[in-house]
């Protein structure tokens, strides 16, 4: 069994955690024997362990010990609608019950296109994937066809799968396992617009350039103030792809996503998560000429296949899902729910964290539903103690590029794992530990009991020295 001593910080808060989760700790155990640190998603991974859930409902989900929790990780991000909203479960039981796989087309993968084709200002075509790496690799792979070029310029901090060309962290620099070929494709570069205009101007081999419309890390970094815009103005000028990771933030913040938000149209978009309700799903959309390649009779054809694209139980969940989004009170009943949600959770954590005397040790800060925590001296200076990135008297500082690599350091491990068990104590999860989505089934009474919890939290944080 795993022992209190294992971890050095937060150490009354370890040993409620390991007293009170004796079966998670059990499958904690029999985890490593099959799995090397006894997880299947390094996102999951926590020293000593984590819980295991059962099962889950609406906003909270219930693990083998017995616990309720409110839950902000909904699904990676997946759940805009909750854990087993009845529409969806509804969806997918009768589509189980008509068969899992039919190997070969069905009337639902079309109409879960023609729903993003009305949703998303810049899908003309679409193709469908079983995750966002695959989408996010196929999109880097058409704009290479379609330009006869080869490098594809990405940014620091901002995340699009776990494959080869996104392994890439750093310019020239291959990830464990990837070959230095594959990195010598990758330009990485700070999202500062001066260094994006001059490396277009000066390499013609540049095929695509692709970034999180939101920010690095779903937002954990938000992107300077009309960086969108002149980055499609460049990429236009210089007959560059301008592709867009919106698997995160792709109907989270409305229903057309960022680029809907903000007036800018890329040439290709990639999407999963809410795209398929939280069944497995993802999808490349863009202009028609750009997915030409998956014509039959193209002369350039791109043979793509996969057994679980478009899969009728992902298209059942994506279909229910985007009916709801596209209804005509979506931007009401959804949109403007969650983020006042998401807002009231934001100030009720900020609130906590001045009353804890912890001012410019923490902020708070995100964008609609989503909510991000920083802890830690160095972490939070010099940001805006209301945790209002977005503020024009701050927004300005977001192109200072010492401010963007403090957000994408962002909290310390020992800071995130302590602030984990001090919450799962108080039965609420933040997604990896530092923050999470609010889904349109949270309630005002879910939120004050989060505030409530992480007001706790960080009283047991100061008082061991954490933070």
């Amino acid at each position: 069994m795993l022992q209190v001593e294992q971890v050095e910080t937060g150490q009354d808060d370890l040993g409620e955690f390991l007293e009170a989760n004796p079966r998670s700790s059990e499958l904690h155990d029999q985890a490593e024997q099959v799995f090397w640190g006894g997880v299947t998603h390094a996102g999951r991974y926590w020293d000593p362990a984590g819980v295991y859930i059962t099962h889950a409902k609406g906003a909270y989900k219930y693990d083998a010990d017995g616990h309720e929790y409110v839950d902000y990780w909904m699904g990676h991000g997946s759940l805009l609608f909750g854990h087993a909203h009845p529409t969806l479960v509804e969806a997918v039981t009768e589509q189980v019950a008509r068969g899992t796989h039919f190997g070969g087309n069905h009337a639902g993968e079309v109409r879960w296109a023609e729903l993003i084709c009305r949703l998303i200002p810049s899908a003309q075509k679409v193709r469908f994937f079983s995750s966002g790496t695959e989408a996010t690799m196929m999109a880097m792979r058409l704009a290479r066809l379609h330009t006869g070029r080869t490098k594809i310029v990405k940014f620091a901090g901002h995340f699009h799968g776990w494959h080869d060309y996104s392994a890439v962290a750093q310019t020239g620099v291959a990830a464990p396992g990837v070959p230095a070929g594959v990195a010598a494709t990758m330009l990485v570069l700070p999202t500062d617009i001066e260094i994006v205009e001059e490396t277009l101007a000066s390499d013609s081999d540049i095929a695509a350039v692709i970034l999180e419309a939101d920010g690095a890390g779903w937002g954990a970094v938000p992107l300077p103030p009309g960086f969108l815009k002149r980055l499609r103005e460049l990429t236009q000028a210089h007959g560059v792809v301008l592709i867009f990771d919106e698997i995160v933030s792709g109907f989270r913040y409305g229903p057309g996503g960022i680029q809907a938000l903000e007036n800018v149209t890329p040439d290709l978009t990639c999407l999963a998560k809410v795209l398929a309700g939280g069944l497995p799903g993802g999808a490349v959309v863009g202009r028609a000429e750009l997915l030409e390649p998956f014509s039959p009779g193209s002369q350039h054809p791109i043979i793509h296949h996969g057994t679980f694209n478009a899969n009728p139980l992902s298209a059942a969940g994506g279909v229910a899902t985007l009916n709801m989004i596209a209804a005509p009170d979506a931007q009401i009943r959804i949109y403007d729910y969650i983020g006042n949600l998401g807002q009231r959770l934001r100030d009720g954590l900020n609130d906590a964290i001045e009353e804890a005397g912890l001012t410019g040790r923490g902020i708070v800060y995100g964008r609609g539903a989503v909510f991000l925590v920083l802890l830690g001296s160095s972490a939070c200076a010099g940001l805006p103690p209301d945790g209002n990135l977005y503020d024009p008297a701050f927004a300005p500082q977001l192109s200072k590029l010492e401010i963007q690599n403090q957000l994408r350091q962002g909290m310390s491990k020992p800071l995130k794992t302590a602030l984990r068990v001090a919450l799962d104590n108080q039965r609420v999860q933040f997604m990896a530990g530092m923050g999470g989505f609010v889904s349109t089934m949270h309630t005002s009474a879910d939120i004050d009991r989060t505030v409530e919890a992480f007001g706790v939290a960080l009283h047991h944080l100061k008082r061991d020295g954490v933070v």
